[in-house]
């Protein structure tokens, strides 16, 4: 884990805000810092980046109140909400307003590999560069979309799974330490400037349908005072005042065009995702008596019910 403060320690200071990245964290920092000293002379109030690729931590120290403000994925968005009394305000908008994003398989130019089918052909022959537990876009859609409606569990389906963040993923497949890699649409535009030669031996031979794009959240018991004036100063960051250079800086920070309001009910898609995922994995799990497994059912649909609540009901 890795803590930066913009000018203090952040247990001084007013608000801070939580980024959570697949890469260099010192250089995200740097990237977000003219954002965050923009958002603290918006809001009158102090602002401190933590910037961390351990999903744990960044939730820990949001329950702790450590942290008031994080830039996360949907599944972390949706724990936050469950478990540390969060709720999502404002989702990340892409360079010509790209609100959603696909998940993504590479293999290099020269794999026989040509698409999903000739790929799910090869079991127990190729070498799996796949994303961390939980994460959205490199776990929980890949593992959906593309393996369990064919009814493939991946760990058993490759000769060597490996987990990664979507760089380190990129990397094996780049060094050959990996036949096939996990990424997706917003992040490999990201390493196609980072590693334009790595990625110009690369192809895609699958993606995902659209999904929506990465969460900003705030804690609920901030004033309302505050969350007002964060929710305003990202919602209008780049729209209005001095666009060029908050523009610019965006573009620096994550090659954002901005902003756009949300709330607690777009986090419904990864909640689908997530009921299928536990459900489809309890059916490989020989361990659980039928009564356990009918048990643990309950308990996941259980589950489903009250997080749809949560999010403000059924579609």
């Amino acid at each position: 884990m890795l803590l930066l403060a913009s000018w203090l320690p952040a247990a001084h200071a007013d608000i801070t805000v939580g980024i959570l990245v697949s890469r260099n964290a010192e250089q995200t920092l740097e990237d977000w810092q003219p954002v965050l000293d923009d958002m603290a002379a918006a809001i009158g109030q102090k602002v401190t980046g933590v910037v961390t690729s351990d999903r744990d931590e960044l939730l820990r120290k949001f329950k702790d109140k450590q942290i008031q403000v994080a830039r996360v994925d949907n599944k972390l968005a949706l724990d936050a909400v469950e478990t540390a009394n969060a709720q999502v305000f404002a989702r990340l908008s892409l360079i010509g307003n790209l609100n959603e994003y696909r998940s993504l398989l590479l293999v290099r130019k020269s794999s026989g590999i040509v698409d999903a089918d000739s790929l799910l052909k090869q079991p127990k022959t190729l070498r799996y560069a796949g994303g961390k537990t939980g994460t959205t876009a490199e776990y929980l859609i890949p593992h959906y979309h593309l393996f369990f409606k064919r009814n493939v569990l991946p760990e058993h389906f490759f000769k060597q799974y490996q987990q990664f963040t979507a760089e380190g993923a990129f990397v094996a497949l780049a060094r050959n330490q990996a036949d096939v890699a996990v990424s997706n649409t917003f992040e490999l535009e990201q390493l196609k400037e980072k590693y334009p030669r790595d990625f110009a031996q690369m192809r895609i031979v699958w993606q995902s349908p659209p999904f929506a794009f990465d969460p900003l959240v705030l804690r609920n018991d901030l004033s309302s005072k505050d969350k007002a004036a964060i929710s305003q100063f990202f919602l209008d960051y780049g729209r209005k005042g001095n666009t060029a250079q908050a523009r610019q800086r965006l573009y620096y920070a994550d090659q954002l065009a901005g902003f756009v309001k949300a709330d607690n009910r777009s986090l419904r898609q990864v909640t689908d995702l997530q009921l299928f995922h536990d459900l489809f994995r309890l059916n490989f799990d020989t361990a659980l008596s039928p009564a356990a497994k009918e048990a643990k059912q309950k308990a996941y649909y259980q589950r489903f019910d009250h997080l749809v609540g949560l999010l403000g009901g059924a579609k």
